[in-house]
């Protein structure tokens, strides 16, 4: 059994596994794509501290620390959690002695672990309609299958013209179209003087007909959590969007739906810490937390905050 089931691949689930592995708990972690999550994606980083370049490059240095310390990485979707349960007729006594273990099915297979870390960070938010150039919401990975051809990105913030700027040496031209004002940073917005090839189209609505102009379109318009693995599980453990609420934002679970008896603690006594959701065991860190800013930095900080509740947990 393990102590720690983490599941995503990102910065907040591998800084995470960094902290867990170095305080020796027996920690693996579950990806079902490519370790590093959105930031693998990312063309360049240059808000990170003490690192510039690309992504995936920053993904490879947290895996192989996360590894160092003794951490399991493995590939494997997770598709159910199920917490301990717990039937009524049991006494006090017996509850006591209760195995309070969660269940999670990953690819079908079931694995046992004494706490959940929830990391699966946001997938890319899409238009929403079909358009016939081709979509891509990765720059770095599509980048040349859009070379010297007429391109757009869709987006105003700092991903878009982080993007953008990656693009401009490889394509023809390209428009960078926003339904508002450019809201990305100043140092950013100032580097696409730059780029001649570089037009920026601001109020525009991108829509179908205006984006089948264009031979290859990029989208970078916000993300949603990555949670619907957990639709099993009480509904209020997440806000409206899907966002795993936490601390004082977790809700209280409805006792008569939920016979969870974890640790020992009844619901009643039990106040979540600040990156413990309303089920006793269970956390989130980095994007999928309602709360935590949309940065590398503040994600892998955000794991090793949880990582650190977990400990804590698990030691007491």
């Amino acid at each position: 059994m393990l102590d720690v089931a983490i599941i995503g691949g990102g910065p907040a689930a591998l800084s995470a596994a960094i902290y867990c592995g170095r305080a020796g708990l027996k920690t693996e972690v579950f990806e079902k794509n490519s370790f590093g999550g959105e930031l693998s994606r990312i063309s360049n980083i240059s808000n990170y501290p003490g690192f510039t370049g690309r992504g995936s490059t920053l993904a490879q240095h947290f895996r192989k620390q996360a590894e160092e310390a003794g951490v399991k990485i493995s590939y494997g979707e997770c598709q159910e959690i199920t917490p301990p349960v717990y039937d009524e007729k049991h006494s006090s006594a017996q509850l006591a002695s209760l195995d309070s273990t969660f269940t999670i099915q990953i690819d079908g297979e079931p694995v046992s672990a004494r706490t959940v870390l929830i990391a699966t960070g946001s997938q890319p938010r899409s238009l929403g309609f079909e358009i016939t150039p081709p979509v891509s919401y990765c720059a770095l990975c599509d980048s040349d299958f859009a070379r010297d051809k007429h391109v757009a990105v869709i987006g105003g913030a700092n991903s878009a013209v982080q993007e953008a700027l990656y693009l401009a040496p490889i394509v023809k031209d390209l428009d960078l179209i926003t339904h508002s004002t450019l809201k990305a940073d100043q140092v950013l917005r100032s580097k696409l003087s730059n780029h001649p090839n570089i037009t920026v189209r601001e109020n525009i609505e991108p829509v179908r007909e205006l984006l089948d102009q264009y031979d290859y379109v990029f989208v970078f318009i916000g993300s949603h959590p990555a949670t619907s693995f957990l639709r099993s599980l009480d509904p209020s453990i997440c806000d409206q969007k899907g966002y795993l609420l936490t601390g004082e934002q977790a809700r209280p679970l409805d006792p008569n739906r939920n016979k969870s008896f974890v640790f020992r603690i009844s619901f009643e006594d039990y106040n979540p810490t600040p990156h413990a959701t309303s089920l006793p065991g269970l956390f989130a860190a980095g994007d999928v937390r309602a709360g935590c800013p949309k940065q590398v930095v503040c994600a892998a900080g955000d794991g090793a905050a949880a990582a650190i509740e977990i400990i804590h947990l698990l030691q007491n």
